[in-house]
């Protein structure tokens, strides 16, 4: 046959796979597409909903189209993907597409695709649709023929590949049509015709019959289709090809033959199975129906899966907003008011035109406040409005809050808050994902309500795009701080959001003010008048009247009438009397109980007292019922009651709900939710009325005194007491073992303490016994809620009790020392601790009070409590509290400026340099780079931006990265400066602002302040001091000789002046040193100092002055709340409170004059800046309110000055620290006690570094100007450490200090290591060698070689080099595989034990914080000794090994690249260690941990780690350098004391290291057990005895034998214990003694 006829032959063979119709049945259609009627490659959008729910995807087959496939002919409306299912309602949530690619074996070229490249394709194709990637939709593929085939391998791709992890989990259903999974036979025919042809399609090759291609996916594809929807559509009719037909696609090929497969005969062939006629034909219903079954199971299954990630998402708001914690479910509130609604009633305001235009109108004002008269029905009509907006056809997003006055929870503003937050994020999805996010970056745990509306509404959800939303707040008249809701919340809310608030409130005159502020555009308000409820009540009456017992209907008609008219307005009124009425059963007693109804609520409420008083029998439990539910802080469930009452009139209740119904039912209601309360607040406050005359009247004294007393009984009885172990915890009554009482009292017994009466002895008793007992079972407790702001509010409590009892006593007394001394320590405690106490609430016991000043009353209930603990701490100085927590001392520079940020505060230096710190660890975050003298430095709250300024220039900074985003020039000598917004402004000693917003390319623009005689030009003359307050919008600036001058920045004009006034009554004119105002915008305040020495509070609007004082200060500065106001000058820094100038605090300095203070942004906190140092206080006021009845001055001093330790070494066998100070001096400390024994020597400056050698006696040190001393030690007498021989003094000729010492293990030469220059010298101070290293980098360290004396290793993060001792040579070059830019050597520490010959890497950030970022450690075997060094190998060495590679000398050293041992186990404790000390004596690695624990773990089980004490943030606040050591104990440097831990490991490492084996002598601590087993003779036994029996016992039996054994404390020490007896063998859990 020729070419030319097999081609024409070829053109009329139709592929049995391929799409291709004859002409006959096609030639009168004309295709109408632009695409062409085979259509295009790739991924094709036919069809998409606005709102998509599932995805559909088609997949031709060979020699098939994304079209063509799917169309009967080439006509459009034959396209039934995109013509007929888009119509189709049961498709109106399906995106469908069409996807193809380049089958055509007849036109297309010669290539090597395949199924595999198909159907990788397809994946990469889905997996890149931007409408398919970013959605979580189901998807439904169909293929045809071949296209099942590619569907199937892009499916095993997709489960194979982590990448697609996501969207393979989105594969919900394969419909397979005519699908060879078996292949066919009539691929072997084309495959043949190809050939003859000289043409390769791979692909037709994987269609043949048990072709590897589909037996690879069939496997693959059966392991991995588990949880498809699979449906397999199969050929009946045979396909006519020429003068043949035949089944392309058998039925045993054409399915899977899988259990949970569904197969479908089709009544087609190969080609008609995927094209129809009409959408009538049987075939295409067949399929229609199948996919509408799968579209709606799939779309059901993942609306399920949504839901279950929203309620996963609201659980999560919830925990975060503690919204169940703090049981603000408003539901219950929503739940109680609609109970009480009568139908039909509330329906009136539905109709107010004020109502339907809040709720309509986009014009209307957003406010509505809702007012009326007590117990006018206005909760039940809040309620009314959140149903009708949540039904009745509105549908409407409603968010709702009800306040309630005596519940704690339910009237505070912040939970308010947190409700509204968490309801709007459950009804908008967008608002949900906005609340997530930013749950998931901060945390709201004891934030201010002003904070919390900052982040959750301010910054969050505001800052998102939501629909209308409606608030309905209920009586914020009993909100306990409505004034910070107007003020912060209100006043300044963005009307052209789609918010609605409406507020139901009383109308009182001080509300009316405040809502009259906002102004007519933002509020409109409606009140509830008589005539609106009287419609309601009468509603309630007549419903309430059919139960009364009266004659008839008439009667009964009558009856309501006159309640109805004697209610005026009042539905409680009404309620009660009709109550009332409902128990009077003659005409006598209803006449009479209508005749004595007064008309005044206080008249009716005493006839109900009278009542209630005439069951004598039962008076004091009716009295006692009222006292609890009047005078509780917040309601009490049934069971607090009862227990309470329990302790109050020792009374066991049974039934108290109907004994509350029965005594005191029309006074007292128990709710739905088990809540017992007054039926309103006017009852409570007519109870609390002095002049009330009755037997029942509730005296507040005493019945807080009454309730005082219950709750101290209760925290001072059997279930508050200490456990026996301080290990164990509170195990005896766990939180929910103990009495429902507990609660209430461990919150709410302080409180009732305040207001108890002060001389009443019994209260005084408890209180004694509770703090000397109990109390750290309480501070366990409050702990456990992860909440320790409680301890500061006792705190306060306990002061202003401790004043009213001193009140009454003529003189103070020595009883009153432990109230007086827990004022001070639970605000420590809270402070320093929280770290501690809230990860392990039982470390009140063991790990918190060893740290408390000796003299502390924490520390003597330590002492009488401290039984079997197993924490020591020695060496600690301070007997009292220090209130400076930290000292930041700068040395070479001197400080310049200061301000406090959100996360850190900044100081910057003269050098030019500023150093950020965090604010709660005071720890170095970053070092940044002004250039100049920093003189002024402020945070712009809220982001990340840091300004800088000096003379010269302004920097921004983004204190994240570093970066300096804008570097400007400032005006000519700066004064001030502060950010508005994105807005910088700084205030120039030449009379103008200058201003760039950073928002818009940091334009400037300069604004001239003018004086009120010389509008035309700006003020002559320099001022002496200025004031911005962007809040009052009014800058202030003092001029020599002038007034203080006020120009508005709003108007931009001249205001007027103000000032203090003299005796005439005129405005000084004397020079003022500092100006501040008030931040808070509600406090319209102003605060001057002069220079005669006076401090003055002006109201500058009104020039009024308010007060003054004398006081010396050059600097002010005011807390963020407005509340304080810190003035420094002099040697002193004063707090006030700000608006009385009364004296709160006085820190008094005996040093340098201080140039600036600033608050911390929680106000907790005040640092100063003075010479080189920065001091942060943490004054010991506390709380966020100041009471006006402390009233008393507290001062505290600069600590006095100690020499600071700069280095120090452990001798853990010798008993000894060595340790060098700042001024030179090498000391001695004894190990065992912490305590300073002797000065060995002195050098003229700081010591920098400090090298013990033991084996030799040999002790090394080094000082800043490299000067180096070495001695020689011995023993004295008295058995301590003295010099015996110097062996040389002598100075390294170079500019750096050393930064290192290193001695070879013969001792006769060491290393002397600069920045920039090593040198190696002899025993003697000769040099050996000097080495200049220019080209490493100056955070190296050296090491001796673990496997030769004759070498030793200098290491750095890229590359360790090895190097001859004796004569400074390189012999080998190691890559280090721990490289980054980012960081920085930290430490190198050679393993002492457990992983033998092993070397650990420390690395932090670089010019950055020293916490450690990274741990990396190295066999030793990895620096491999070269074969030219070998010989000097140490015993136990390793030889040449091909494994550990091998090195020639340096000329011709072979590049190792090394890798660390235990990467990811090491990496991960790299993100939680902070610090490495070192090695313990039994080989386990201890470090700090980034929340100031100490840790240990064994390195070569690096999985997990044990805590095992918290060390508090100030010990390392403000160094970059933790000084501190391991051996047996843990030793830190703190100023000029060692602390010292004596911590048993959880190892067998004590004792059993120290004698002979035969003794079998163990100490062993673990866990809760504790073993220890001591082996005597019997004379051993008598003299152990003897010696415990004469001698002072100061510790328990167990540790007497330790101190016997070891030779501690005088004693000789015994090793000659042989033989293990009976009576001293001891094994007892820990907490037993």
């Amino acid at each position: 046959m020729s070419w030319k006829n097999f081609r024409r032959k070829k053109r009329d063979l139709s592929s049995p796979y391929s799409d291709t119709s004859s002409t006959s049945r096609t030639a009168s259609v004309v295709d109408d597409g632009i695409d062409g009627p085979k259509g295009l490659l790739g991924l094709t959008l036919l069809f998409s909903p606005s709102e998509p729910h599932v995805d559909i995807i088609f997949v031709h087959g060979l020699g098939g189209g994304s079209r063509k496939t799917w169309s009967k002919t080439s006509s459009l409306s034959h396209f039934w993907p995109q013509e007929w299912l888009p119509k189709d309602a049961a498709f109106k949530d399906a995106r469908i597409y069409s996807y193809g690619y380049n089958s055509d074996y007849v036109k297309g070229k010669d290539n090597c695709l395949n199924i595999h490249h198909f159907g990788k394709s397809l994946l990469g194709e889905i997996g890149t649709s931007p409408h398919l990637a970013n959605t979580d939709t189901p998807i439904i593929l169909i293929g045809h023929s071949m296209g099942g085939l590619v569907i199937k391998k892009a499916y095993v791709l997709a489960k194979q590949d982590v990448l697609y992890k996501s969207l393979s989990k989105r594969f919900y259903a394969i419909y397979f049509l005519a699908t060879p999974h078996r292949g066919s036979a009539s691929a072997k025919a084309l495959k043949n015709i190809l050939h003859l042809v000289f043409s390769q399609r791979p692909y037709v090759d994987d269609l043949q019959k048990g072709s590897k291609a589909i037996q690879v996916i069939n496997d693959e594809f059966r392991q991995c289709s588990a949880g498809v929807d699979l449906w397999s559509f199969y050929e009946t009719q045979h396909l006519a090809i020429g003068m043949f037909s035949r089944l392309i696609v058998d039925p045993d090929s054409a399915v899977l033959g899988f259990r949970e497969e569904k197969q479908m005969p089709m009544n087609a062939d190969h080609r008609s199975i995927c094209k129809f006629d009409t959408p009538r034909d049987p075939n295409y219903l067949v399929l229609r129906n199948a996919l509408t079954a799968t579209i709606n199971s799939a779309i059901k299954r993942n609306r399920k899966s949504k839901d279950d990630s929203a309620r996963a998402a609201f659980r999560y708001i919830d925990n975060h907003l503690g919204i169940s914690t703090l049981a603000l479910n408003v539901g219950d509130d929503l739940a109680t008011v609609k109970d009480a609604r009568i139908p039909e009633t509330c329906e009136w305001f539905s109709t107010k035109m004020s109502y339907l235009t809040w709720r309509d109108s986009t014009e209307a004002p957003r406010i509505l406040w809702v007012s009326g008269l007590p117990a006018s029905g206005k909760s039940v009509l809040a309620g009314y409005i959140v149903d009708q907006l949540q039904s009745n056809g509105h549908g409407l997003p409603c968010s709702y809050f009800f306040f309630k006055h005596g519940d704690k929870t339910k009237s505070q503003l912040g939970n308010c808050l947190r409700s509204l937050a968490f309801q709007m994020a459950c009804a908008d999805s967008r608002l949900r994902d906005t609340v997530l996010e930013l749950l998931r970056d901060t945390t709201l745990d004891d934030d201010s309500d002003r904070s919390l509306w900052r982040k959750l509404f301010t910054e969050g959800i505001f800052q998102s795009q939501f629909s209308k939303h409606y608030w309905i707040i209920d009586a914020l008249d009993e909100c306990s701080d409505f004034l910070l809701f107007f003020d912060s919340m209100l006043a300044k809310l963005d009307l052209s959001m789609p918010l609605r608030i409406l507020v139901t409130s009383r109308r009182t005159a001080e509300l009316e003010k405040l809502f009259a502020r906002l102004g007519t555009e933002a509020l409109r308000s409606e009140f509830i008048s008589s005539t609106d409820t009287l419609p309601d009540i009468k509603r309630v009456v007549e419903a309430k009247s059919k139960s009364l017992v009266v004659k008839d209907d008439a009667h009964r008609s009558a009856l309501a009438e006159q309640v109805l008219l004697k209610s005026q307005g009042s539905f409680l009124w009404a309620d009660l009397v009709m109550n009332e009425l409902s128990n009077s059963y003659t005409e006598e007693t209803i006449s009479e109980a209508l005749r004595n109804v007064p008309r005044e609520m206080g008249a009716f409420y005493k006839r109900i007292l009278a009542s209630m008083t005439q069951s004598t029998r039962s008076k004091n439990l009716v009295q006692a019922i009222l006292i609890w539910v009047a005078c509780a802080t917040r309601p009490l469930t049934t069971t607090e009651l009862e227990e309470a009452l329990m302790l109050d009139i020792h009374e066991t209740l049974v039934g108290l709900d109907e004994t509350i119904a029965a005594l005191c039912g029309q006074l007292v209601v128990v709710d739905r939710f088990g809540r017992v309360q007054m039926v309103h607040t006017t009852a409570r406050e007519f109870l609390l009325d002095e002049g009330l005359e009755s037997d029942l009247a509730t005296d507040p004294t005493r019945a807080h005194t009454r309730i005082a007393k219950a709750c101290l009984q209760y925290l001072t009885g059997e279930e508050m007491k200490p456990p026996r172990t301080a290990r164990r915890g509170s195990i005896r009554y766990p939180g929910n073992g103990r009495a429902a009482f507990s609660r209430y009292a461990c919150d709410s017994f302080s409180y009732h303490l305040t207001k108890a009466h002060p001389g009443n002895g019994e209260i005084f008793m408890l209180i004694e016994v509770f703090l000397k007992s109990n109390v750290l079972s309480w501070i366990e407790t409050v702990a456990r809620t992860c909440n320790i702001s409680p301890l500061i509010r006792v705190a306060k409590h306990l002061r202003i009790y401790l004043l009213g009892v001193l009140k009454e006593r003529s003189t103070p007394g020595r009883d009153t020392r432990t109230i007086e001394g827990w004022t001070t320590d639970l605000v420590r405690i809270a402070a320093k601790f929280a770290g501690a106490l809230i990860p392990y609430p039982p470390a009140i016991y063991s790990l918190v009070l060893p740290f408390c000043p000796t003299e502390s009353i924490a520390s003597t209930v330590h002492k009488a409590v401290a039984r079997g603990r197993k924490l020591s701490l020695l060496g600690l100085s301070n007997t009292q509290w220090d209130d400076r927590i930290a000292c930041i001392d700068f040395r070479q520079s001197r400080t310049s400026a200061i301000s406090h940020g959100d996360e850190f505060f900044a100081v910057g230096l003269q050098d030019g340099r500023i150093d950020l710190y965090h604010t709660g660890t005071y720890q170095l975050y970053k070092t940044l780079q002004h250039g100049e003298m920093v003189r002024f430095l402020h945070f712009n709250a809220h982001t990340d931006l840091l300004a800088s300024c000096g003379m010269k220039s302004v920097r921004i900074w983004n204190i994240r990265n570093g970066d300096s985003l804008y570097t400007i020039e400032p005006p000519p000598r700066p004064i001030n400066l502060v950010f508005d917004s994105d807005i910088l402004i700084i205030g120039s000693c030449e009379n103008y602002l200058a201003s760039w917003d950073l928002a818009n390319h940091a334009t400037r623009r300069d604004r001239p302040w003018n004086s009120g005689d010389d509008t035309s030009g700006p003020f002559r003359g320099q001022p002496s001091a200025i004031s911005i307050s962007l809040g009052h919008g009014m800058l202030a600036v003092a001029y020599v000789n002038r007034p203080i001058m006020l120009w508005d920045l709003e108007a931009d004009t001249y205001y007027g002046s103000c000032g203090k006034k003299t005796p005439d009554g005129e405005t000084s004119t004397y020079l003022v040193t500092a100006l501040v105002f008030n931040p808070n915008k509600a406090i319209e305040l102003l605060a001057a100092s002069y220079l005669d020495e006076e401090l003055v509070l002006v109201d500058p609007f009104s020039d009024q002055e308010i007060a003054k004082t004398r006081a010396t200060c050059h600097a002010l500065a005011a807390s963020h709340d407005g509340r304080l106001l810190g003035s420094g000058g002099g040697r002193a820094i004063d707090i006030f409170e700000f608006d009385t100038l009364r004296l709160l605090y006085r820190i008094r300095s005996s040093d340098s004059f201080i140039k600036q203070i600033s608050f911390s942004r929680d106000n907790l906190h005040l640092a100063d800046i003075r010479g080189s140092q920065c001091d942060v206080w943490e004054p010991a006021i506390g709380g966020s309110e100041i009471e006006d009845s402390t009233g008393c001055l507290i001062e505290t001093g600069t600590p006095n000055a100690t020499v600071n330790i700069s280095a120090l070494t452990i001798d853990s066998k010798g008993g000894v620290i060595f340790c060098g100070k700042d001024d030179g001096s090498v000391c001695t400390y004894d190990l065992k006690t912490g305590k300073q024994q002797r000065t060995l020597y002195q050098h003229k400056c700081r010591v920098r570094v400090l090298e013990w050698w033991p084996h030799s006696l040999i002790l090394m040190s080094a000082d800043i100007s490299s000067a180096v001393f070495t001695w020689t030690l011995k023993k004295s007498a008295d058995d301590n450490w003295v010099t015996n021989n110097k062996i040389f003094q002598s100075r390294l000729d170079q500019w750096d200090s050393i930064m290192q010492i290193l001695a070879n293990p013969n001792g006769d030469k060491f290393l002397l290591s600069t920045r920039d220059s090593d040198h190696i010298w002899d025993s003697n101070g000769d040099k050996v060698a000097d080495r200049q290293l220019e080209d490493f980098l100056q955070d190296r360290r050296w090491l001796q070689h673990p496997q030769s004396a004759a070498l030793l290793i200098c290491i750095d993060l890229a590359i360790a080099k090895i190097y001859r001792w004796n004569d400074s040579s390189e012999v080998g070059t190691i890559y280090v595989a721990t490289a980054s830019p980012h960081l920085q050597l930290k430490s190198v520490i050679a393993v002492p034990s457990g992983r033998e010959n092993s070397v650990l890497l420390e690395v932090s950030e670089r010019n950055g914080s020293a916490e450690t970022q990274g741990l990396h450690l190295f066999d030793a075997a990895s620096f491999g000794i070269p074969k030219t060094e070998q010989s000097t190998s140490m015993p136990g060495a390793l030889s040449d090994n091909p494994d550990t590679g091998s090195m020639t000398d340096h000329n011709g050293s072979l590049a190792v690249v090394t890798e660390p041992l235990f990467g990811p186990h090491l990496q991960a404790l790299s993100s939680c260690a902070a610090h490495v000390i070192g090695f313990s004596d039994s080989g386990k690695l201890v470090f700090l941990d980034k929340k100031s624990w100490v840790c240990s773990m064994d390195i070569d089980n690096s999985v997990t780690y044990s805590r095992h004490f918290f060390v508090p943030y100030d010990w390392f606040a403000g160094t970059r350098h933790i000084l501190c050591g391991v051996g047996e104990d843990v030793v830190f440097a703190r100023n000029g004391d060692v602390k010292q831990y004596l911590w048993t490991w959880n190892t067998l490492f004590t004792l059993k290291e120290k004698y002979p084996k035969h003794t079998q002598a163990v100490h062993h601590a673990q866990e809760d057990v504790c073993l220890l087993g001591y082996a005597v003779i019997q004379r051993g036994v008598r003299k152990l005895l003897r010696e415990v029996a004469l001698k002072y016992v100061t510790d328990a039996f167990d540790i007497l034998l330790r101190f016997f054994c070891e030779g501690a404390k005088g004693r000789q020490r015994h090793e000659y214990l042989t033989v293990q007896t009976a009576l001293l063998h001891h094994r007892c859990p820990s907490w037993s003694y």
